[in-house]
Formats: structure tokens, C-alpha cells, sequence
């Protein structure tokens, strides 16, 4: 079977800067004020996992370690709180990338 034009779109690099838009997306996503609601999903952890699974090459651990240190200043958490959630987050993606 012969792949279609639609079926081997699917396999190019994404832009770089279509991933950079979409952390950023999230980033503010989280910041938003949400008071005593909690049922609401770590947006840049969501974003940050499917980019590890998807470019593990492009974004990893590094992308990962940023993101974490600058959502730790502006939540005011214990520095590398989030730094090491998502460092972890993206081992584990990266690890499972290929399954």
C-alpha cells in the first residue's frame, strides 16, 4: 500500500516556531487566575509531553528545565520545583517516544 500525500505529511518536522508558539500559549495558559478552582491541568506539562513525544530531538530536557525554572519564579514556588517535575516529565516522554 502506497502512502498518500496526506499519510506522509504526517512524518515532516514540525516549524520551530509553531512548538515555541504553543509553550508559550501554555505558559500563559497557566498563569491565568483561576482562585479556588483545581480542577485544572498543568497546561505547559500537557504541551511539553506531547513535543517530547512527538520532536524528541527538537525539545527535551533542556526545553523542559527552562520552562520549569520560569514558571518557578513567577508562581513563587520552591526554586526547581516544577524545574524537576518537568525534567522528569520529559525523561519520561522521551523515554516512551518510541513506543
Amino acid at each position: 500500500m502506497q502512502p498518500t500525500h496526506r499519510s506522509s505529511r504526517l512524518l515532516l518536522p514540525v516549524n520551530m516556531g509553531f512548538v515555541f508558539l504553543s509553550l508559550i500559549i501554555a505558559l500563559g495558559l497557566n498563569f491565568i487566575p483561576i482562585g479556588r478552582f483545581h480542577a485544572i491541568p498543568d497546561f505547559t506539562a500537557l504541551v511539553l509531553a506531547f513535543w517530547c513525544v512527538r520532536e524528541p530531538h527538537r525539545v527535551g530536557m533542556g526545553a523542559a528545565f527552562l520552562l520549569g525554572v520560569f514558571v518557578d519564579t513567577v508562581h513563587g514556588a520552591v526554586m526547581g520545583q516544577h524545574a524537576t517535575a518537568y525534567v522528569l516529565l520529559a525523561w519520561a516522554a522521551g523515554t516512551n517516544a518510541r513506543r
